[in-house]
């Protein structure tokens, strides 16, 4: 025998004596084992293994000395510790930062725990929750790292009991164990949507509130769905996922004891399993009755169990349909009864109605009578399933899209828009996941995959700073494009705005410039597919998109002719437009796009800078009227802002204190009117740190040294906050760039410490950010100056020697 056949039957013979009573287990081992020796030693591995409880979370924790309980973690005061784990204890806190309340439970690696292997782990299991939100699934508040380097995590503090204990305490019908599991597919579901598998479906993994709310806990050992295979012949032959102790016997699926490739089929198997403990079929009255019941459920586990992944429930919610229509009494898709069993089916529903009408008539003609009475209630069935079908699809593309574009107009709903979104998103993806699909609603999936990455994190509008999933979202929007069997034109319009949305999150998001510039040279050749008779409002549309993506890579590379040149196109190309889409609010909005980087790209030269300025003023009046034929247009607010921004300096260095006044308080209110609703976007406070800095310059210019030092170092203190959490290319630029502002401060304040004290720190980030490869154009034009300014500083020269920086 093979040792993964060894390890297989060790396993079955495993789940089987779970349910032996503990006194009788020994004499059980040696009966079934008889002769066998490597078989029992096996099993009574595996037994201790589990009597330890180092198979539920991963590793030993025990033989570890007690760590002491920290008082506090970030902003949560430690209350008490409510359990320990594979990776280290869990703790219940309390938010402690004075500004709202509320219990947390923080996870936290223990310090004898810290490998690199472990450390990974922990981290993945940060990532994986920040991507997943559901009811269902508990939710991750926060993240970082303890002052003694150990990682940790703050989720939501599920007040609850494991899924069986729960049941037991709470004695659960056999309709609210039902319902309980349906809520389980549910949770799994989103997570394979966002192509995440699970790998450790348990009982312990699945809490219960209280009121009887399942929250899905324990991603510790999921995987990206993608990455799940092994890298060839070679991972079948090392130890087992048991050896590593990634698993539990008993939910397990065969696969994972091969090194063969877990997807999302491994999940379905636990789910199986786990069905069949929450279903005892002898604590079910309802499965003691003399109908199909207890067969019903027997097939559903069979078939979620399968030995071959091939041959379980496709998804998630494929398995919870079954499961639904089992509760509701109609036939069972894992039955395969055909036409007679559905009849049965039918008689047990309405079985008074039928008895009643054939009690007067034959065997035989009562026979053929409720025969064709089911016919022809199953193909009414069928006629009102497709009915419920249109419906649900309306009512995901009515959320989706007409409300959300609705609440996108309502300043204060970008939080409300994801969950619709999301919402939206699985009835979508459940329909797009049937069999025989349209292409239709594969393009409606994708769209909603592209709306909700926008929310999530595309910069240039307001979001939420999620670049991760913003990115995944489009991947999967891609797949679903890709899989469309006859692309025309709207396909590739929506591939040329998925394309373009992506340049923008690669090049702000991950400052990937090759990326960047492949994503636009794709969606470039998605316009180029669709012949110029057949390009509708649509592909003018996606093309404005790109066009717009263009100009903000062109913008991060310091490109300024680029983007005058690309913003000039924008203009001109809305002239290109059909007749009744030209005088649209799209239309408008991109005149307004044009005027604003035509100004944008003049006033980085000092011999065009006057030129700029009353293109800002046009941009501003554009973006102000399509303000008030529809108030409170985030994106429109967004612009006004941007257009205060960087109007604010031109006005300033030309000496228009008018207007830079203007300008500075253009940009403030507009940022204050939607940072006081939406004080969750990530944008809108990156953008506020910026308008502050802006606010420093317009104080110095004013002769207000006093006020602008004190202003541009709370700016400096709030990207060092930021560093503190994450030292990425973006914080560390910033960081440098406002070092660089309060030394020119201080050189006009006459302050020569200040001034360079503030640049040799820039100098240091800059230097860090060149020696990384991720020092962009727009900072690096700025080293010359800074070195040539700590030259003088090191010669002692005074503050009135100093040079410009740029």
């Amino acid at each position: 025998m093979t040792d993964v056949r060894l390890e297989r039957e060790a396993l079955k013979l495993f789940e089987r004596m779970l349910d032996i009573e503990e006194t009788e287990r020994d004499a059980w081992i040696e009966a079934q084992t008889e002769n066998r020796p490597e078989l029992a030693s096996r099993l009574r591995a595996i037994r201790r293994a589990a009597d330890n409880a180092m198979l539920q979370t991963g590793a030993a924790t025990d033989a570890l000395e007690d760590e002491e309980i920290p008082e506090r973690i970030g902003a949560y005061r430690i209350v008490a510790r409510i359990g320990r784990g594979g990776m280290g204890s869990v703790y219940r806190g309390e938010r402690a930062a004075g500004d709202f309340v509320h219990e947390t439970a923080i996870k936290i690696i223990k310090p004898g725990l810290l490998s690199a292997n472990l450390v990974e782990r922990f981290e993945r299991e940060r990532q994986t929750l920040a991507r997943l939100r559901h009811p269902n699934i508990a939710q991750l508040y926060d993240g970082g790292a303890t002052e003694n380097g150990s990682p940790y995590i703050v989720m939501e503090y599920v007040d609850g009991l494991p899924l069986l204990q729960w049941i037991d305490e709470h004695r659960a019908s056999p309709a609210e164990r039902r319902r309980l599991f349906r809520d389980i597919c549910a949770a799994v579901g989103v997570a394979h949507q966002n192509l995440i598998v699970h790998r450790d479906l348990t009982p312990s993994n699945v809490l219960v509130t209280h009121d009887g709310t399942v929250k899905l806990i324990d991603f510790g050992i999921a995987r990206p769905a993608d990455a799940l295979a092994g890298p060839g012949p070679a991972a079948t032959t090392g130890r087992s996922s048991l050896d590593s102790l990634s698993l539990t016997p008993g939910y397990a699926a065969p696969e994972r004891m091969t090194g063969a490739e877990v997807t999302t089929a491994a999940d379905i198997f636990s789910l199986g399993r786990l069905l069949a403990r929450m279903m005892p079929e002898g604590d079910d009255p309802e499965l003691r009755a003399p109908e199909l019941r207890a067969p019903e459920l027997r097939a559903i586990v069979a078939r979620a169990t399968a030995e071959e992944p091939g041959r379980r429930y496709p998804t998630a919610e494929a398995l919870r349909a079954d499961v639904e229509a089992w509760d509701a009494n109609l036939p069972v898709a894992a039955m395969d009864g055909g036409r007679a069993y559905v009849l049965r089916k039918f008689v047990q529903r309405h079985r008074f109605g039928v008895f009643a009408a054939t009690a007067a008539a034959l065997l035989i003609a009562g026979a053929f009578a409720a025969t064709g009475y089911a016919y022809s209630v199953a193909d009414r069935a069928r006629a009102a399933e497709a009915t419920r079908f249109g419906q649900l699809r309306d009512l995901a593309r009515y959320m989706l899209f007409d409300l959300n574009d609705r609440l996108e107009r309502v300043v204060g709903n970008t939080e409300a828009r994801v969950d619709l979104a999301q919402k939206a998103q699985t009835y979508l993806s459940a329909l797009a996941a049937s069999p025989g699909i349209e292409d239709e609603l594969r393009l409606e999936a994708a769209e909603g995959f592209i709306k909700l990455a926008r929310i999530q994190g595309v910069p240039g509008e307001p979001n939420f700073g999620e670049k991760e999933q913003a990115r995944a979202n489009l991947a999967a929007a891609e797949r679903l494009l890709r899989a469309v069997r006859d692309p025309g034109a709207p396909t590739a319009n929506a591939l040329a705005r998925l394309y373009a949305h992506r340049a923008v999150i690669e090049a702000h998001g991950f400052l990937d410039d090759k990326a960047a510039d492949k994503a636009i040279a794709e969606a470039t050749r998605a316009l180029d597919r669709t012949p110029a008779a057949k390009r509708d409002r649509g592909w003018f549309e996606a093309r404005s998109t790109v066009r717009k993506a263009q100009i903000e890579l062109a913008d991060l590379a310091d490109r300024m002719d680029r983007v005058g040149a690309l913003a000039q196109d924008l203009e001109k190309e809305v002239g290109e437009w059909p007749a009744d889409a030209q005088t649209s609010r799209a239309a408008e909005l991109d005149r307004a796009y044009a005027d604003y980087y035509r100004a944008y790209a003049l006033s980085f030269d000092d011999k065009t800078m006057e030129r700029s300025l009353p293109l800002f003023h046009a941009a501003e009046q554009r973006f102000r009227d399509l303000e008030r034929a529809l108030p409170n247009d985030p994106i429109v607010l967004y612009m006004i802002a941007w257009t205060g921004y960087n109007g604010f300096p031109v006005a300033s260095r030309l000496g228009k204190k008018e207007e830079a006044a203007h300008f500075i308080e253009l940009a403030q209110t507009t940022i204050d009117r939607l940072m006081a609703i939406e004080t969750r976007d990530n944008g809108l406070i990156t953008m506020s740190t910026g308008i502050r800095e802006a606010q420093a310059q317009w104080l110095r210019d004013r002769g207000r040294f006093a006020e602008a030092i004190a202003t541009q170092r709370e700016v400096i203190a709030g990207h060092r906050k930021l560093l503190a959490v994450k030292r990425s290319a973006n914080t560390l630029s910033a960081h440098g760039f406002s070092h660089i502002i309060l030394g020119i401060i201080g050189r006009d304040a006459g302050d020569r410490a200040l001034a360079c004290d503030s640049w040799r720190q820039a100098e240091r980030d800059f230097a860090d950010l060149q020696k990384r490869g991720t020092l962009l154009g727009f900072y690096a034009e700025f080293l010359p100056g800074l070195r040539a300014n700590l030259a003088k500083c090191a010669a002692g020269r005074p503050a009135s020697d100093f040079g410009p920086l740029r």
